[in-house]
This record gives structure tokens, C-alpha cells and sequence, in this order.
């Protein structure tokens, strides 16, 4: 990543979380012989880069190595109440500083927000879709889901931007309805509401709209971009089936795609 002048001030933030900040997951604070360490949100094992200060948060050492690679919504869902932390961190940026903020890092936490949505919405049997949810394909389709939705949303977002015609587009669907059990009440720190209108307001600084622009155009988005169904087929709102990022059918299955390099075809 080239050094800016606004990487530089992330740089210098993080810098300063880890010696004298709060872990991005449990809220522990730094200690003088022991300051906390650097936690990539994308792992270097599944692409992070080591310095790349965009997708790296303080974390304590038992936060870290207990995630170890993890998906981060998936390292969220485990004990939802570190989304509330998550979000705590991401909000004691600066403005500047948000703005470089990897989008995957939202990405992942709108999906970790969104399955606890969806499991809230079954009552008591919350945990049993949870579990199901954050088992095996499922996981991951949401999770590249949300990616998309968020990579989306800000290209339509700056388009609209630099374009003459702002007029807001009004879908008055909330982006993330939910109703809430006492039992899964108990295992975060607000509701999801509010977690939602906390996420929103910081895309809103990270692409310097409103926040009410940004639920409308998630709202908007989520019609357009793929649905998860109960038979795990991502289906659009005409009927068609829709292919999710570098996935394809074939047996019967679906099998991440790669290139066999000694003989130069698909496997």
C-alpha cells in the first residue's frame, strides 16, 4: 500500500491503540509490560498482507491466538458481544482514519450482524440456526454476500456523488429487521438495531453521506444483490439463480475454482 498522509495517521493511531488502547474484541486494556498486539481482521494466511495497516487492529494476545484464522464474522458470532467491541474500536478512529479502513473489514462485520439478524428472527431457536448458519458453505455465502453488497453499495454511492441527479431513491425497508429474543438479548451488549445504526454511521463517514442515504441504498442493494434461501441457493428477486464469488456448480456440489497449473485446466 503506498504511504499517504492519511495512512500515515492510521498508522500512527494503531501505533498508539496497541501501546495505551483497548483489544478490539474482549475491550481489555494495554498494560505497560504488556501491550497488545496486532491482529490482521484478514488473516495473512488467506490473503492479509503483514503491513497493510488497513485491515489491522489492536487485539490481547488471548484474542488473538484464540482467533488465530478465523473469518472475522465468524469470530464475531462465536461470542456476539465482540461486535459491540468491534464497532467500539472502529468508532474511536478518527474520520481521516476511517476512510482507509479496508471495506472487507465492514464487509465482514455487516455479515456477522446480518446472520444474528436472521437467527433472531427464529426466537428461542436462535442457537440451533446459528450453529447451523456458521457451519460449513453457508458461512461463506453470506459472508461473500455481504462483501458485495458493502463493494457495491460504495460504487453507487461515489457514482451518485459525482453525478448531478442526488435525489434519493426511497425504499422504506430497513436494512436489517430483526426481532430480538430474551435469551439472545442477554448475549449482547444493545440490540441489533442499534448495532445497525452504528454500522451505518460509520459507511456514512467512510463515504460522506447521511445515514439514512446509506439504509436506503442497502436496502436497495440487498434487493438487487443475491438472497440466501432456506435451500442454501442464492436466488435473485426474478427467480434466477445467481453465482456467488469465485463458486460454480459442478456434481452436484459446489467446489472453490482453481487453475492446475501443470496441465493449464480447471479442477
Amino acid at each position: 500500500m503506498p504511504k499517504t498522509e492519511s495512512s500515515s495517521t492510521l498508522r500512527s493511531e494503531l501505533e498508539s491503540k496497541i501501546l495505551h488502547g483497548h483489544c478490539a474484541y474482549c475491550r481489555r486494556a494495554a498494560e505497560p509490560d504488556q501491550p497488545l498486539t496486532r491482529e490482521h481482521v484478514i488473516p495473512r494466511a488467506r490473503g492479509g498482507r503483514r503491513n497493510d495497516v488497513r485491515i489491522i487492529v489492536p487485539a490481547c494476545f488471548r484474542c488473538n491466538s484464540r482467533r488465530g484464522c478465523q473469518e472475522l464474522a465468524l469470530f464475531l458470532l462465536l461470542r456476539p458481544r465482540r461486535i459491540s467491541a468491534f464497532l467500539d474500536h472502529l468508532e474511536s478512529l478518527t474520520a481521516a482514519s476511517i476512510k482507509q479502513v479496508d471495506l472487507r473489514v465492514f464487509g465482514e462485520v455487516y455479515a456477522a450482524v446480518w446472520m444474528l439478524s436472521e437467527c433472531a428472527s427464529r426466537g428461542q431457536e436462535w442457537r440451533a440456526q446459528l450453529r447451523r448458519m456458521t457451519g460449513g458453505r453457508t458461512l461463506h455465502r453470506r459472508r461473500y454476500a455481504a462483501r458485495r453488497v458493502v463493494r457495491d453499495l460504495g460504487g453507487r454511492l461515489e457514482q451518485r456523488r459525482g453525478s448531478a441527479d442526488v435525489r434519493p431513491v426511497a425504499v422504506p425497508v430497513a436494512p436489517l429487521p430483526a426481532a430480538e429474543d430474551d435469551a439472545l438479548r442477554s448475549k449482547l451488549d444493545e440490540s441489533l438495531e442499534h448495532l445497525t445504526s452504528r454500522l451505518l454511521a460509520l459507511l456514512s463517514l467512510v463515504w460522506q453521506v447521511s445515514k439514512e442515504e446509506v439504509g436506503r441504498e442497502m436496502s436497495r442493494q440487498l434487493r438487487l444483490s443475491a438472497v440466501i434461501m432456506d435451500d442454501d441457493e442464492p436466488v435473485a428477486s426474478d427467480g434466477t439463480v445467481l453465482p456467488l464469488d469465485g463458486w460454480k456448480r459442478r456434481r452436484q456440489r459446489r467446489t472453490r475454482f482453481r487453475v492446475d497449473r501443470r496441465r493449464g485446466r480447471a479442477a
